[in-house]
């Protein structure tokens, strides 16, 4: 398949498998996916089984991950994942899905949030379009200002560890929208099934900007 790198090249040739961390895989009943040593040997195993190494997934998958946060407990159980992950070593590069500016940026540092989060927009068969990179590297901040031009496949930023991601095993997340509102450096990517209607137009299928 051709695959538009968001990812260290490099890194990405050796093969995309997808990851499954629904709550339908009975794994995660009896396993802790928010364990970060517990979810790097899954992801070790299916490395191997696969023989491949970026592992990937995530858009509109119920999880069992948030089910175990209180962050995402606040009224209505927020699980359903709004964008897709793609899992690779802290300090992998991460690179611009098209032509764009920075939009705005954030360091969304409080637990289980993006931690350091780049925002692009772009222009897109003749309208606004935005793309959200999360889960960096708190030493890219330096590097971005509003309104500096990325070019496509331009190296923005690196994975960042869990101290500074958020607390999570590397990975980023990538969350395409159709508007901002009045949001900087954040956007949710995370909600209730009953919200998802409420997103429907806003928050678009990063797939095909990828695959």
């Amino acid at each position: 398949m051709a695959v538009k790198h968001l990812l260290d090249p490099a890194v990405c040739d050796k093969g995309y498998f997808p990851i499954d961390l629904s709550i339908t895989n009975l794994f995660w009943d009896t396993h802790d996916v928010s364990d970060i040593a517990t979810f790097e040997r899954y992801l070790k195993g299916k490395r191997h089984e696969t023989k491949r190494y970026v592992a990937y997934g995530g858009y509109l998958e119920q999880r069992a991950l948030y089910r175990r946060s209180k962050r995402f407990q606040d009224g209505a159980i927020r699980d359903t994942h709004m964008g897709i992950d793609l899992w690779a070593p802290a300090g992998t590069s991460v690179h611009a899905v098209m032509d764009g500016i920075v939009h705005s940026f954030a360091n969304n540092a409080d637990a289980g949030n993006y931690g350091p989060t780049l925002v692009l927009e772009h222009d897109w068969r003749g309208k606004k379009l935005y793309s959200l990179y999360g889960h960096l590297a708190v030493s890219d901040i330096a590097g971005w200002a509003v309104g500096l031009r990325f070019r496509e496949s331009e190296r923005i930023a690196t994975l960042g560890t869990p101290h500074e991601n958020g607390g999570y095993s590397p990975h980023l997340h990538f969350q395409v929208m159709a508007t901002m509102a009045d949001f900087k450096g954040d956007f949710a990517g995370v909600l209730a099934v009953d919200q998802l209607v409420l997103y429907e137009n806003l928050i678009l299928d990063p797939n095909p900007f990828i695959f």
